[in-house]
């Protein structure tokens, strides 16, 4: 309604200025002056008004316009930070890796009594967290059954399946698991078994141990040779309490394992030791590796 009221009183202004002009055609030129002024000033807010108007309009679209610019940059900036930051994720796990693997070799040079074959931790079982690990390495790279596997820390557990392009790693937390090991210090070398606890998952025990055995907390333990599987002198884990079972003559160790098992990534398969093994009774010697492996 106010709209069509603006449109009444533009078309009575204009129908007035024609009335005033011609009226001025009619009486002279100095009465066109006057009716010049008239209209001037009439119109002029009129004017002012629509020219009020179309600036508002233009200036409205430009503003549109730069509106949508910003959105479009603002876009094209937030995918590009994203990207930057998926590079940035994808550059930092490829650093940790080289540093892991670097590590890695710098243990095959200081153990040169090991040929290894570096494989990637690819599966867990989730109901057995603690005791099997599967690995991307196989037959086909000289991985077999009974093999040892190491990381630069110390011992993760031995082969117990072999298939072409992956194999199954028993850890030495699985209970099942035995491993022949010895007390490092000169003074002691006692010998004893280390197998996984139930009842602490982390922290493997060194059994049946005499009560006067000489084992005290801060012990390095070690592969001692025997068994078949394991080479001498890979560490263990070292000694953080020891335990006297009741109504016996035994006590136990308890163990902080030297291998860090809950970030597991890589690890090397010993698949050619040059360190003494004596092999138990039906068991499976380290084998020679393959032409090409170790590589």
């Amino acid at each position: 309604m106010r709209f069509l009221n603006k449109k009444a009183v533009i078309l009575a202004v204009a129908v007035l200025t024609v009335f005033l002009l011609a009226l001025s055609a009619a009486r002279g030129k100095y009465n066109f002056y006057w009716s010049e002024r008239i209209v001037t000033v009439v119109l002029a807010p009129v004017e002012y008004v629509v020219s009020k108007v179309g600036y508002s309009v233009r200036h409205a679209g430009a503003s549109a316009g730069d509106l949508f610019s910003v959105y479009r940059d603002n876009r094209a900036l937030r995918e590009e930070v994203e990207n930057l930051r998926q590079e940035l994720v994808a550059n930092t796990e490829i650093a940790a890796e080289n540093a892991r693997l670097k590590v890695l070799l710098d243990y095959r040079k200081a153990a040169p009594q090991f040929d290894t074959v570096v494989a990637a931790v690819v599966a867990r079982d989730p109901a057995a967290w603690t005791n099997v690990i599967i690995i991307n390495r196989g037959t086909a790279q000289g991985v077999a059954k009974d093999m040892a596997v190491v990381t630069p820390q110390g011992l993760v557990g031995s082969v117990v399946q072999a298939y072409n392009n992956s194999a199954k790693v028993q850890l030495i937390l699985d209970p099942r698991s035995a491993v022949g090991a010895l007390v490092q210090r000169p003074e002691s070398r006692v010998a004893a078994i280390v197998e996984g606890n139930p009842a602490k998952p982390l922290a493997p025990k060194m059994i049946n141990l005499a009560r006067d055995a000489d084992i005290i907390k801060g012990d390095k333990v070690i592969t001692s040779g025997f068994g078949g599987i394991y080479p001498k002198g890979i560490l263990v884990g070292e000694v953080t309490d020891v335990v006297n079972e009741e109504g016996g003559l035994l006590k136990y160790a308890v163990l902080k394992p030297a291998a860090d098992f809950d970030r597991l990534e890589e690890v090397a398969v010993i698949v050619r030791s040059r360190e003494p093994v004596t092999a138990a009774p039906g068991s499976v010697p380290v084998r020679p590796a393959p032409k090409g492996a170790g590589q």
